[in-house]
């Protein structure tokens, strides 16, 4: 999130109603990282040349706008990209939860024999 380029994709996705989706390795990714997504502008951003950086800025008229749709973008409870990461998150808990449910109700220790450390 911190590269110009991505965040103007980000933006641009969004704004043409493209569907989009996060994908983190794990809940403690999104804990460790969350304050810094929070504090994102994209006065801050950073590319590998700096005349990317002023290309991009120079496409934003109003920054202060951009920031807060930023924000809507990453957090926004209906439609954010967290929003929308956490229910991914919860079906793929409740598919592990199934699973040790199916292995249960085959024979009680046989998950622990098979434990594949989904």
């Amino acid at each position: 999130f911190s590269r110009a380029w991505c965040v103007g994709e980000l933006a641009e996705a969004r704004r043409m109603r493209m569907p989009q989706a996060l994908r983190l390795r794990s809940g403690d990714d999104l804990k460790d990282n969350e304050s810094k997504l929070r504090g994102l502008k994209v006065e801050g951003m950073k590319a590998s040349r700096p005349e990317d950086v002023e290309e991009i800025l120079a496409k934003i008229p109003d920054k202060t706008a951009f920031n807060v749709a930023l924000q809507e973008l990453i957090f926004d409870d209906g439609n954010g990209l967290l929003a929308a990461w956490r229910e991914r998150d919860a079906e793929r808990q409740m598919c592990c939860i199934g699973r040790i449910m199916r292995w249960e109700a085959v024979g009680g220790d046989a998950i622990w024999r098979n434990w594949s450390g989904f």
